[in-house]
């Protein structure tokens, strides 16, 4: 269930613990943006029904009005489905400090600091009681200590809240009864359906004798000697266990583990009026206590001193190791970046030669190519006036020989030349149409074509007029070259 959220707002993050009817989760509150604790209440009986649910947030808004300052804080409940299972959750504040019972166990408490705390416990019951809350599962596990070093009663309004359940769902027949049996009370053992504050008075009587003594008042190897000492065993008193405890203390606490509730004390601030009292008496072995207290305080600064002597000197040492190795490290730095800089140096004039030999390169190459472009262009230019020279001088000369042609060939017509004469004229016009045929440059293609076509009608006429004239004579023309 790790990562999922319920209701979309407070994210599970880590399990902090689980029980028979359900889990505790650390998770965050989106919306607020806070880290918050979630009760998760599952394995319910027709879980789904809507009277279940308005019972259960009818008892944690309930318990929600009770003072904060020794009970855990309630923020929101709700129902969600998670697996596909259908739980009931409440949002409350998030402790992060002991449990009592991890405070008993680490080291059991003085009785004067036993009453403290049992003071603060007792406030919560009493303000509850006085609301018509009844706790119903007093134990270590459910006493917590926030940042403040207070101790915070958890789970108000969950232990009713399941009772009832049972009750409404039948299981009471089967024995299943909601509290833990080293520090529930008989009446609440037998599954007494009309529990009332004082069940939460014996629980406390439990807790207190386990502060007192380190254990509980009844322990037993299987559930059915626990349940046979808790309605039948002897109770030893605490001051058979722990002899510091004061006569008083001792005998509030069997009063508070009365086996019928008519003989306890009637209200938790009748408990908290006697723990008030025992508070502010002193101790018997005040004096001892002092005299032990200043000889541990005179040791105690007897040992800082010798402390403070071997710190300031192993401080001193450390200074001068630690200067020492500071002008080193500077030494090696300095060093370090003069070998930088000389070896910047040589690799930026190396490079500044590399790129003046390579600007020489390029301009010889450049003035080598500008060079080599200029000859290529007075050849051109050569070739060209060369190609037009050549191509008026072909062009005036054929027109000069087309000229002379037309002026023979028609000095010929007219006078009739013979067959030979005229067989040579046409000869020659052929010749010109020969030598004429090259190719023209620039703007002679023009006048080149126009004394062609001239040559041509010509040759064409003088083929003509040698027919003619050869089918008059009774001899074949002669053929045109």
């Amino acid at each position: 269930m790790r990562g999922e959220f319920l209701n979309g707002r407070y994210e599970l993050v880590e399990r902090l613990g689980r029980g028979g009817m359900g889990e505790v989760w650390a998770a965050r509150d989106a919306r607020m943006q806070r880290d918050v604790a979630v009760k998760l209440v599952t394995a319910l009986p027709q879980m789904g029904e809507d009277e279940t649910f308005l019972r259960f947030r009818r008892e944690i808004r309930s318990a929600s009005q009770l003072p904060g300052r020794y009970t855990v804080i309630a923020h929101d409940c709700g129902e969600a489905v998670l697996d596909g299972e259908r739980v009931l959750y409440m949002v409350m504040e998030r402790l992060t400090g002991r449990t009592l019972r991890e405070a008993v166990l680490q080291n059991l408490p003085s009785w004067k600091l036993a009453t403290t705390w049992s003071l603060q416990i007792v406030a919560a019951l009493d303000a509850a009681h006085r609301q018509g809350i009844v706790h119903r599962d007093i134990k270590p596990e459910n006493i917590m200590f926030n940042a403040e070093g207070d101790l915070k009663v958890l789970d108000f309004g969950i232990a009713k809240f399941l009772g009832d359940t049972m009750l409404v769902s039948g299981l009471t027949v089967t024995g299943k009864v909601i509290g833990s049996p080293l520090y529930m009370s008989p009446e609440q053992a037998r599954g007494d359906c009309a529990v009332d504050h004082r069940t939460d008075l014996y629980s406390f009587g439990c807790l207190l004798y386990f502060m007192l003594t380190g254990r509980p008042p009844h322990k037993a190897d299987n559930p059915y000697a626990q349940m046979h000492l808790l309605f039948e065993g002897r109770i030893e008193s605490p001051r058979e266990l722990n002899r510091t405890v004061p006569p008083a203390l001792d005998a509030l606490v069997l009063d508070l583990l009365a086996r019928a509730p008519g003989n306890r004390p009637a209200t938790a601030g009748e408990v908290l009026g006697r723990l008030s009292a025992l508070d502010a008496t002193p101790s018997p072995d005040r004096a001892a206590a002092d005299s032990e207290a200043a000889a541990l305080s005179k040791a105690a600064r007897k040992q800082a001193d010798a402390l403070l002597s071997d710190a300031a000197a192993e401080a001193a040492m450390l200074r001068d190791d630690a200067e020492a190795l500071y002008e080193e490290t500077r030494a090696k730095a300095a060093q370090a970046a003069a070998d930088f800089e000389a070896n910047l140096a040589k690799r930026r004039e190396q490079s500044e030669r590399d790129l003046a030999a390579r600007q020489q390169k390029a301009e010889r190459r450049l003035t080598e190519i500008e060079h080599r472009a200029e000859q290529l262009r007075l050849e051109a230019e050569g070739l060209r006036a060369s190609a037009a020279r050549r191509a008026r001088q072909t062009v005036q000369a054929a027109e000069r020989q087309a000229e002379a042609v037309v002026a023979e060939a028609e000095n010929r017509a007219d006078r009739i030349l013979p067959k030979a004469a005229l067989t040579a004229l046409r000869d020659t016009v052929g010749a010109v149409i020969a030598d004429s045929r090259f190719t023209p440059v620039g703007g002679l293609v023009e006048q080149r074509a126009g004394i062609l076509r001239q040559l041509t009608k010509l040759h064409e006429a003088l083929t003509r007029f040698d027919k003619a004239t050869s089918s008059e004579q009774g001899t074949s023309p002669r053929p045109s070259t």
